[in-house]
């Protein structure tokens, strides 16, 4: 996901391999490639041959794949943390281009009760124009592993972001008032863990699962007037409970979506790329 020009030319490169194993005129040398076509697309996804291509730290091929591990008849598995580190910049521009950064975030109106002495009264809660912020603060979370085999490569990969902030404005309705003022919710970190199968038998990526996943620590501010502890109160835990249920839900299915959207894109390319190599080798 952080580099779909990158796993885009993997696709291409295995297509081109058996479209020449195809060309009678090149027999012997396809014979050669058929054998060492698997090995040279994991070691390129694994170790970033191409890394000038990328703007990657150099780093010789056999360094990167000092790590991995052969499992025989289960297929390879390698830990990839060096090279996630160095890529990891260019999911910023990803989370841009999807408006990820800001986010825009849902008009929510609850209703709950306050009793601000022995009487109980309804009142209801509106925010609005919200949105999110901290999305590009994304770092590594833990090991990055790759797995290969039978011709699919398995990629789970964790990432984590910080000093996220949730802004809103708020409207209150209780007891014939009507304060307004807005809320500023500052959320530590989350993590989202992304698991990815690349199936070169058929030349697709998918989206095997999506995870927003280990929520930390929100601190809420409100901004404006001053409410009183009988409002604060059931405010404040109303509006923990529309970010618990609807907010954070909301903010998983935005970054879930930008990801099929952008997997969608590369399948797309991939397939008009093979579309137009049938059609040369024919």
């Amino acid at each position: 996901i952080w580099q779909s020009c990158y796993l885009f030319t993997c696709l291409v490169l295995l297509k081109i391999f058996r479209q020449i194993k195809k060309s009678q005129s090149v027999g012997r040398f396809c014979t050669t490639m058929d054998k060492k076509y698997t090995a040279l697309v994991l070691a390129f996804l694994v170790a970033a041959a191409d890394a000038n291509s990328i703007n990657l730290k150099s780093q010789p091929t056999s360094k990167l794949l000092e790590a991995s591990r052969n499992w025989g008849d289960l297929g390879q598995s390698a830990t990839v943390n060096d090279y996630v580190d160095n890529t990891i910049d260019m999911i910023i521009p990803l989370i841009v281009k999807h408006g990820l950064d800001p986010m825009d975030l849902p008009e929510v109106i609850e209703g709950f009760e306050v009793r601000p002495l022995l009487i109980t009264y309804s009142a209801w809660l509106k925010i609005y124009d919200g949105y999110m912020t901290g999305l590009v603060n994304v770092s590594r979370s833990g090991d990055q592993e790759v797995h290969y085999f039978a011709k699919m490569l398995r990629l789970r990969i964790k990432l984590q972001f910080r000093d996220l902030e949730f802004i809103y404005k708020y409207l209150i309705k209780a007891m014939n008032i009507g304060p307004t003022g807005g809320i500023i919710a500052s959320l530590n970190r989350f993590v989202v863990i992304v698991d990815i199968l690349l199936d070169f038998n058929n030349d697709e990526i998918q989206l095997q699962q999506f995870r927003l996943t280990d929520i930390g620590r929100l601190r809420v501010r409100f901004t404006g007037n001053i409410l009183t502890d009988w409002l604060l109160n059931p405010v404040l835990n109303l509006f923990l409970r529309i970010f618990d249920t609807i907010i954070i839900k909301v903010v998983e299915v935005n970054i879930r979506n930008a990801v099929q959207n952008e997997i969608d894109s590369i399948n797309a390319s991939v397939k008009e790329v093979v579309r137009e190599l049938e059609a040369m080798n024919h």
